[in-house]
């Protein structure tokens, strides 16, 4: 073991199982030096997938636009403070999604040089597993650091 804290990026989005990664980071990399990282979407690029939103969007994508992208600071600012009380020094950041979400963790990991990137799953199973193309799953595929992706309780989880 090193004297060197561990650099950790966690994927946060405000749902219970980001929540409840937070925490067990806390429990597994105590002190690690943590960046927190919530990938938020332009509504520019919600309304051009789905064609008949833009009549009714107008002029105001502009606005919603800074609006998702404050609430995704504002999302990252809390999530900084529970990492902080869980005994991690961490540190906020958002990213833009231009492509995929895991190509913007993974590009924001090679940017910190993270040692692990963190997330929580959606504790799919089956078939929905198979055909879920869910941010573990394609963060264990395609990154070449390691990945901890961190499952809830059985009986914490409603999605089954």
């Amino acid at each position: 073991m090193t004297d060197e804290s561990t650099t950790v990026l966690l994927c946060y989005d405000g749902s219970a199982q980001s929540m409840h990664a937070v925490s067990v980071v806390g429990t597994l990399f105590p002190g690690a030096d943590t960046h927190v990282l919530n990938v938020w979407e332009p509504i520019e690029r919600i309304i051009a997938r789905y064609a008949v939103l833009a009549p009714f969007m107008g002029e105001e994508v502009s606005a919603a636009d800074v609006d998702a992208e404050t609430a995704a600071k504002t999302l990252v600012e809390a999530a900084v403070a529970q990492a902080t009380t869980a005994g991690l020094k961490a540190v906020g950041h958002t990213a833009e999604l231009r492509s995929t979400v895991w190509e913007a963790v993974v590009a924001a990991a090679d940017r910190i040089e993270a040692d692990v990137i963190v997330t929580g799953t959606r504790s799919l199973h089956g078939l929905r597993e198979a055909v879920s193309n869910t941010l573990s799953h394609s963060l264990i595929q395609h990154s070449a650091r390691p990945v901890l992706a961190i499952p809830m309780h059985p009986e914490e989880t409603t999605d089954s």
